[in-house]
């Protein structure tokens, strides 16, 4: 999905961003971005992350994920870089399907929202690639 050029979503990425930053300290780097398809109803990525120091990874993604409309969070596996990730799902404002993953561990915080007009299935596989691409760019 390209880059979204919309000022609203690209705002609600970096509001995102914001408050992972106040979680690191003094942020090495962080990212925080809106992808949108190319039709009406094409589905929306959130990315938004930041490295530094984590302190406490669990209660950092149960706060990262608090300001995302979803219930059910589970813990999922975190993948290959480790660290804690939850994932849960619902609805946005405006009622589109929502999926929202986080993760964390001792030097990064992130989370992945996945939006769409149609109900979604699991989103782990594509949040675990979503994570890996982030890091290994950073890295």
């Amino acid at each position: 999905m390209p880059k979204s050029l919309d000022r609203q979503l690209r705002n609600a990425a970096q509001s995102q961003l914001d408050q992972l930053k106040r979680q690191v300290g003094e942020p090495t780097s962080a990212i925080g971005w809106a992808y949108v398809g190319d039709t009406p109803d094409a589905d929306a990525l959130f990315v938004s992350g930041a490295s530094g120091a984590v302190a406490d990874p669990a209660d950092a993604v149960d706060r990262a994920l608090r300001p995302y409309r979803i219930t059910n969070v589970q813990t999922i596996d975190a993948g290959e870089l480790g660290g804690e990730a939850r994932c849960g799902r619902g609805r946005t404002e405006a009622g589109s399907y929502l999926t929202a993953c986080g993760w964390a561990d001792k030097e990064t915080i992130g989370v992945v929202a996945f939006v769409s007009s149609r109900p979604q299935g699991d989103r782990t596989n594509e949040f675990l690639r979503v994570r890996n691409e982030l890091e290994r760019t950073a890295a």
